[in-house]
């Protein structure tokens, strides 16, 4: 398994994992010299500061949240972002699995069996992967036409809540809630029907403090 100055409609800015666009510098040099100004939130900016370049490599730790389970399953490991369009999930603990996400299906490998599924059986899950790759590339108008959504916070600590716009998915999905900084997307919680709920910390050790 989530964003001043204006980028121009239908443009994303890429840069290097982890640093920022010419765009966030100008923006956090100005915070900094006039700390008593609050700065509007753009979505699109947002996302153009935190755009990753592939390939790309991070760590994470998932929290399983679900009615039926006495306590939280915790989950560890990381994931790939090794080409536009192709993300891959590597569960490390508590067991060891993997999740390749590309074009319009996905290959599930665990126990040594590989089971290959096409991603339209689940509508839902279709949706999340979406959104997480429109993140990941910084394509904000991706995002807009699938959701609602509400940004909040300040430009080195903002949060975004995307309600499913389909009435059909909101009955699957409830929504996504990313948070992130200047710099890069921190955490992703997704929550489902049935007061099920998943939470991912992004754990990026070249992280500028």
């Amino acid at each position: 398994m989530m964003m001043p100055p204006t980028i121009p409609p239908g443009r994303t800015r890429r840069h290097r994992p982890g640093a920022r666009t010419a765009v966030a510098a100008v923006l956090t040099a100005l915070i900094m010299s006039s700390p008593g100004i609050a700065w509007p939130l753009d979505l699109e900016t947002v996302l153009a500061n935190t755009t990753v370049t592939p390939p790309d490599r991070v760590a994470f730790r998932e929290e399983r949240h679900n009615p039926l389970f006495k306590e939280p399953l915790v989950l560890t490991g990381h994931l790939e972002y090794p080409a536009a369009g192709v993300l891959r999930k590597v569960i490390e603990a508590p067991f060891e699995e993997s999740f390749l996400i590309q074009s319009d299906h996905v290959v599930i490998e665990r126990g040594g069996e590989t089971r290959k599924l096409p991603l339209k059986k689940s509508r839902s899950l279709r949706t999340i992967l979406g959104a997480i790759e429109a993140i990941l590339a910084g394509q904000s108008d991706k995002l807009e036409a699938i959701f609602d959504y509400q940004l909040g916070g300040t430009v080195d600590a903002w949060s975004v809540v995307l309600t499913p716009v389909s009435g059909a998915m909101r009955r699957q999905l409830t929504n996504l809630q990313v948070t992130g900084n200047a710099r890069e997307v921190t955490q992703i919680r997704i929550a489902l029907k049935g007061d099920e709920w998943h939470v991912m910390d992004i754990l990026r050790d070249d992280a500028e403090p």
